[in-house]
């Protein structure tokens, strides 16, 4: 707003409503009080989600497993290319071929076994996400039924044909 309009209409500073916005924000977050049943509940969800997590078995055995299969490629990898190297030319190319074969199975198994991972944080945090957004709609269910048990918010109003009658009756209330 201008100015004149602020000193027209009486008004304050746009800078003195925005601090005492700031004030009141303040003022309602330390009237904020967590209650035992909030901090109850969220001690429960996370209780729900350590103990559904661990309870997934064979995770440990299949990442053994992999590093075994990748090991073994290795190791057969390297025999290979000694072979490839000291027989003669013109069969090689198919023990080469071979070693190439064996290194790929090696990065397979470790490119499962990092998806596994990978995979396991991603269901993690989905299941974070989604108690987060249960907890939200309750906690908002719970203020709406505070302030009113139907959740229509009471208050006045009127319709005003054009701007000059709302200026009219803000003039109007300015002289009373």
């Amino acid at each position: 707003m201008t100015r004149k309009l602020e000193e027209e209409f009486d008004l304050p500073h746009l800078d003195e409503i925005k601090e005492e916005e700031r004030e009141l924000e303040k003022a309602e977050q330390s009237n904020q009080v967590v209650t035992i049943d909030e901090i109850n509940e969220a001690l429960a969800n996370a209780e729900k989600i350590d103990n559904a997590l661990p309870t997934v078995r064979g995770l440990e055995t299949h990442d053994n497993e992999m590093d075994s299969y990748a090991d073994m490629a290795e190791a057969g990898f390297k025999d290979l290319m000694e072979l490839g190297m000291n027989v003669e030319s013109r069969v090689a190319g198919e023990i080469l071929q071979a070693a190439n074969n064996m290194m790929k199975n090696a990065i397979t198994a470790k490119n499962a076994k990092a998806d596994k991972k990978l995979k396991m944080i991603e269901l993690q945090i989905r299941k974070m996400k989604q108690d987060q957004e249960e907890r939200k709609l309750t906690m908002q269910e719970n203020q709406a039924n505070k302030e009113n048990n139907t959740g229509v918010v009471e208050g006045e109003g009127y319709v005003v044909a054009d701007r000059n009658e709302i200026l009219r009756s803000i003039l109007d209330e300015k002289d009373k």
